[in-house]
């Protein structure tokens, strides 16, 4: 029997549309622009020959026919869903250990966009405060911090570390404060050794009593400290750079220096790779590659 049915497409985006009254709201939770989610209402009501929505000063109501079209299409999806569940399994699912400044700032914000392209892989994150073992075989990847000491065929890199202090607009002098201004701020340690303000008080040539300040347990937790206006952190640049775009952090002394490091997408040795993981794998390393031009942003 042929079936004379609209764009799935279209309709897809008219049950979010319904759901949400607003374009703008859809769009976001479809991952897509608003004027394609909009050309794709615009699309159904053309096909279906009546509106299904009145545009009023207020936003979206949904017309009678919309509502009866709504009720129908959730009902459709939803008899999708529960015959395509059976079929899923535990081998959808990719488990990846991640540290959590790395979760918190980079990946989180972007899976959505993985989830969107791959709705039936469940991504299950674990954040720990330690790296990924070479003997872990309890996940299927993980973001390991390190000089890369991982055998070739298990590791790739994803981009070299460099650092550089960042703090709430207005709590130096300014955004291009004189670097003695640092002498005088509340130093934000997200290392219990302190390392990172040594080696970066080293290579760029300005000595600092780093034995003073706060200490955390995190790079997440010195970033926020940082955007709250308590002192100045000390961080990787990329897991910076969305606050350092956003305005909630400056850089009061634009001097990055590399730190050695890495961070390394990892995969345990002589464990069969399934599709749903090469993809998550081929996808953070595209996603990545923009982490190398805002490395080379603040080199100099």
């Amino acid at each position: 029997m042929t079936r004379r049915l609209p764009s799935l497409n279209a309709l897809r985006c008219f049950e979010v549309v319904a759901a949400q009254l607003s374009i703008k709201k859809a769009a976001l939770s479809l991952h897509v622009s608003e004027s394609a989610v909009s050309r794709q209402v615009r699309i159904l009501e053309e096909q279906l020959g009546t509106p299904l929505f009145m545009r009023t000063h207020n936003g979206l109501e949904i017309t009678d026919a919309g509502q009866r079209l709504a009720m129908g299409v959730k009902e459709a999806f939803d008899h999708i869903a529960r015959a395509v569940d059976p079929f899923q399994s535990d081998r959808d699912a990719v488990t990846i250990k991640v540290l959590p400044t790395f979760a918190l700032r980079w990946l989180f914000p972007r899976l959505r966009a993985f989830q969107a392209q791959h709705p039936l892989i469940k991504v299950n994150v674990q954040t720990r405060l330690n790296d990924m073992t070479l003997n872990d075989t309890d996940a299927d990847l993980g973001i390991r911090y390190g000089i890369g000491n991982w055998p070739q065929d298990c590791a790739t890199e994803l981009y070299p570390e460099w650092i550089l202090p960042v703090c709430a607009p207005g709590y130096l002098s300014g955004s291009d404060c004189p670097d003695g201004d640092l002498d005088r701020a509340t130093l934000l340690h997200p290392l219990p050794d302190r390392q990172d303000w040594l080696t970066w008080s080293e290579k760029a040539g300005h000595p600092l009593d780093t034995r003073k300040g706060l200490d955390f347990d995190a790079l997440d937790m010195a970033l926020s400290a940082a955007e709250a206006g308590l002192g100045v952190a000390m961080t990787d640049v990329v897991l910076a750079h969305e606050a350092l775009e956003a305005g909630r952090l400056v850089a009061p002394v634009r001097k990055a220096v590399p730190t050695g490091a890495s961070y390394y997408l990892v995969r345990p040795p002589d464990m069969r790779r399934r599709r749903q993981v090469k993809l998550l794998d081929e996808w953070i390393c595209d996603e990545i590659s923009a982490a190398r031009d805002t490395v080379r942003l603040y080199m100099h």
